[in-house]
């Protein structure tokens, strides 16, 4: 993909909110979306053209994710999803006793991942026949609101402010279970694509860095961001609802309710650059496999309640090489 092409906008967008966008894990222009209209949808983000949809969940997909060879969704119909054959066919892997907020599919080992809230994570061979029994249901005691899987890990944010981090191979109980460092509600969770450790937003303009125990010579912090000077000189604080790390360089990419989307350092605890003037909230944030690219979706998240806005798009930035690099500390 050119990186000198300005932005531009997906034809054929969801026609209600875009939940989650999620690039292919090894296909650069293959984009799977999941919306509120109760479809989901495969784009080819080269060519600008919708390759395929289906609209056989019936209530709003929350939760999407690519296979090896499928996609699977899971939404408020509380269903489990399977589509296949080349996007021409759908297949129920099983059910939730509530809704599906997430759904990550862990490569490595080749298990499904879905979080819910009825309170429990689930594990799920997607290669057996529907209705098959999950592999594993774990209590988690609190509703799921985000999850991440990266090589053998799983990020967890719950409500009630905990996180818990598994291994994949061995779910029975959390290698570490925290208290978020943020004073408000999990909005997202993203591990480190080194599994070192994780990145969450919450919705009150705030992101933590933190590290997993054992990792050497690391810092957990928090910062401010995704908050805009109001005329009575108190910051208006936005919700940070999307976070997504560039696959190369590890630099990652926040989008607020105030519909800018910045990129941050964590290394060097430093922003590098801001895309502003999205017309609506950033509901979702995707880099594909190479990094050359970031699916943003801008789509209102309902923060202010029912109220007219602007029409839901996903929009393709190309990135280049040096603008998701680090940039070293200056000398002293």
């Amino acid at each position: 993909m050119s990186n000198s092409q300005r932005q531009y906008e997906l034809a054929q967008p969801p026609s209600d909110g875009i939940s989650q966008v999620a690039f292919h894990a090894t296909d650069d222009v293959q984009l799977l979306v999941g919306s509120w209209d109760q479809q989901v949808r495969v784009y080819d983000i080269k060519a600008n053209r919708l390759l395929a949809s289906h609209h056989d969940h019936k209530a709003a997909v929350l939760g999407v994710a690519y296979g090896n060879d499928c996609a699977f969704s899971g939404g408020l119909d509380r269903r489990l999803l399977s589509w296949e054959g080349g996007y021409t066919q759908t297949r129920e892997i099983g059910r939730h006793d509530g809704e599906v907020s997430a759904v990550e599919y862990a490569f490595a080992h080749n298990v499904l991942l879905s979080g819910s809230w009825d309170h429990t994570l689930r594990a799920w061979d997607a290669r057996l026949q529907a209705h098959a029994a999950a592999l594993k249901t774990l209590d988690m005691g609190e509703r799921i609101y985000s999850m991440s899987a990266q090589g053998d890990l799983l990020a967890v944010a719950l409500a009630g402010r905990k996180l818990l981090i598994y291994d994949v191979r061995k779910l029975e109980s959390p290698l570490e279970s925290r208290e978020s460092s943020l004073k408000y509600p999990t909005r997202c969770v993203q591990m480190m694509p080194d599994c070192a450790g994780f990145v969450s937003s919450s919705v009150e303009g705030r992101v933590a860095v933190e590290y997993l125990n054992g990792v050497a010579n690391k810092q957990n912090y928090a910062f401010k961001c995704h908050r805009q000077p109001a005329d009575d000189g108190v910051d208006m604080v936005y919700p940070v609802n999307a976070v997504a790390f560039h696959p190369v360089h590890h630099t990652f990419v926040t989008g607020g309710s105030d519909g800018v989307v910045s990129l941050w350092d964590p290394e060097n605890k430093k922003r590098l650059k801001q895309y502003q003037g999205y017309a609506a909230s950033i509901s979702s944030l995707s880099f594909n496999a190479s990094g050359s690219a970031l699916a943003v979706a801008s789509s209102y998240t309902y923060e202010e309640g029912e109220k007219d806005h602007p029409p839901d798009a996903i929009w393709i930035k190309p990135i280049s090489e040096s603008e998701t690099k680090p940039k070293g500390r200056k000398p002293v």
